[in-house]
C-alpha cells in the first residue's frame, strides 16, 4: 500500500471537520456542534463589547460549555477597526495592493495596515468612505468576550471569530493552513483548530440564510461540553494552525 503524506492526512481532516460543520448549519449535527441556533441582534457603529455580552446573558439561552461564533467584521465595528477613505471605486485595488491601500488609507491612531487586513477589508459606510479591517488580535478578542460573559452570568464559554474569505491560499495566509467555506481567524483555548473550523462552517451556513443574526450559538452534546480550558487566552495573534495541536499530530 502507498504511503500517504502527512500532509495530506491533515488537509483530508480539514475536509472531514469542514463537512461536520456543513452537516451541522443544517440542522443535523452531533458531537460538539449537536445543536445551534442563530440569535438576533442589530449592531451599529456606536454599540459595544459589553452591550454585545450584556445581550448574550439577556437571551438566558447560554449555558456552561455553549460555544458562540461572530463574524469578525462585527467584532471590528465593536472595536472601532476603521479605515477612512475606502471608496467603492478603490475598494479592489486597496484589498489587493498593500503598499497602494497604505498610502490611501488612515487608520485609527497609527496602526499600520497589514497583509491579513486587506485580505478582511470590508466597506461600511460606503457614502462616508468608511471601511473595516480584522480586530488587531482575534484570539484575544474572543477570549475578553468570553471572560466579560463570565464575569456577569458565571458560565464559561468558547468564542469563535470568523471571516469568509476561505481557500488554499487565503487561509495560508490567515491562519497557515487550508480552509473551506469559512476561516476561523481567533478561538479561544477550549477549542482546537478542527473544532474551530467546524463551528466556523457551520456558522457560514447559518448567516447566508438571514440578515441581522450576527450571532451564532452552538449547544454541544453533553459529553463535548467537558472541555478543558474553555473560554481562556489560546495565544496572542490569529489562529495559527501551526500553534495548534491537530496541526502538530500530524506534521511536526
Amino acid at each position: 500500500m502507498k504511503k500517504i503524506s502527512k500532509e495530506l492526512l491533515f488537509v483530508s481532516e480539514v475536509f472531514n471537520y469542514s463537512c461536520k460543520g456543513i452537516v451541522a448549519g443544517l440542522g443535523k449535527g452531533e458531537g460538539v456542534t449537536k445543536k445551534v441556533k442563530l440569535l438576533f441582534i442589530q449592531i451599529k457603529k456606536s454599540s459595544t463589547i459589553e452591550a454585545l455580552v450584556q445581550f448574550l446573558v439577556s437571551t438566558k439561552l447560554i449555558e456552561d460549555g455553549d460555544i458562540v461564533a461572530f463574524p469578525s467584521k462585527i467584532i471590528s465595528i465593536l472595536e472601532k477597526q476603521y479605515v477612512y477613505g475606502l471608496t467603492i471605486e478603490n475598494y479592489k485595488r486597496c484589498t489587493s495592493d498593500l503598499e497602494y491601500a497604505r498610502k490611501t488609507l488612515k487608520t485609527e491612531g497609527s496602526a499600520l495596515i497589514t497583509d491579513k487586513d486587506i485580505i478582511g477589508m470590508d466597506k461600511l459606510d460606503a457614502e462616508k468612505k468608511i471601511g473595516v479591517i480584522y480586530p488587531e488580535n482575534p484570539n484575544k478578542s474572543a477570549h475578553i468576550i468570553a471572560d466579560k460573559f463570565f464575569e456577569v452570568s458565571g458560565s464559561k464559554i468558547d468564542v469563535v471569530i470568523t471571516d469568509s474569505d476561505s481557500g488554499a491560499e487565503k487561509g495560508m495566509k490567515l491562519i497557515n493552513c487550508p480552509t473551506i467555506i469559512n476561516t476561523p481567524i481567533g478561538a479561544t483555548k477550549g477549542l482546537g483548530l478542527f473544532y474551530s473550523m467546524r463551528v466556523a462552517v457551520a456558522a457560514e451556513i447559518n448567516w447566508n440564510n438571514v440578515e441581522n443574526a450576527p450571532v451564532f450559538l452552538v449547544k454541544p452534546y453533553q459529553a463535548s461540553r467537558l472541555r478543558k480550558n474553555i473560554g481562556e487566552l489560546k495565544y496572542n495573534g490569529f489562529l495559527n494552525a501551526e500553534k495548534e495541536d491537530d496541526y502538530k499530530k500530524f506534521i511536526r
